[in-house]
């Protein structure tokens, strides 16, 4: 069962993050009577022998419980005094992804404060790496960082052969010092397919071999 947002320090009234049209629609389609989704429902207790997620104001119960606790960087980041937002998130320089507390370190993916509309996803943390890898070269060769123009695609298979996809470009702008999604620039399936399907295993072939090469 999909359930509710856990417990933590932030809204815990989040509707699905990406694509939740998209997602309601296959659930409701292909998976009824065997997954829910229930909305505002904050979990704040878990109880394994009976396999319950206790909620705020009352108890659900699934065969298969996911819990995801409350997100933050690792805890080398936390050792290493690079968090700095609500006790969770690394603010980094999005020139160079140099950390703003540690200078000389670079933080990638997940771990850094997200720049507006930017998601933590896969895509993200490729990016983040090329633009860290151009930066150091350039600060190592005694030149300018020049911020990059990058482009977010996050494909989730709903079946078998079955996805989905929002897609978006995200460009250096210097007045805010940070990066901004380039308006009219979000791109999101019209509906689920199996072509998805077949870009998404493209699009996973090309990062694998592009991030561990």
């Amino acid at each position: 069962m999909a359930r509710g947002v856990p417990a933590g320090n932030h809204n815990p009234y989040h509707d699905v993050t990406s694509k939740p049209g998209l997602f309601k629609a296959a659930w409701k389609d292909l998976y009824p009577g065997i997954l829910e989704y229930h909305g505002n429902s904050r979990a704040v207790g878990v109880d394994p022998a009976t396999m319950t997620v206790k909620l705020e104001v009352d108890e659900a119960k699934g065969d298969v419980l996911n819990i995801v606790p409350p997100h933050r960087a690792g805890d080398i980041a936390q050792k290493a005094g690079l968090i700095t937002s609500n006790n969770r998130w690394c603010d980094v320089d999005w020139r160079t992804m140099e950390s703003k507390a540690v200078k000389g370190v670079h933080v990638l993916g997940d771990a850094t404060l997200s720049a507006p509309a930017m998601p933590k996803s896969g895509s993200m943390a490729n990016n983040h790496g090329k633009i860290a890898a151009a930066a150091i070269v350039d600060l190592l060769n005694g030149r300018e960082p020049q911020p990059l123009q990058i482009i977010n695609t996050c494909y989730s298979f709903v079946s078998e052969k079955e996805a989905i996809r929002v897609s978006s470009v995200h460009r250096w702008d210097a007045g805010k010092e940070t990066l901004l999604g380039v308006p009219g620039s979000v791109g999101v399936s019209s509906a689920r397919s199996e072509a998805e399907g077949n870009y998404a295993w493209n699009w996973a072939r090309t990062i694998w071999a592009d991030s561990l090469a």
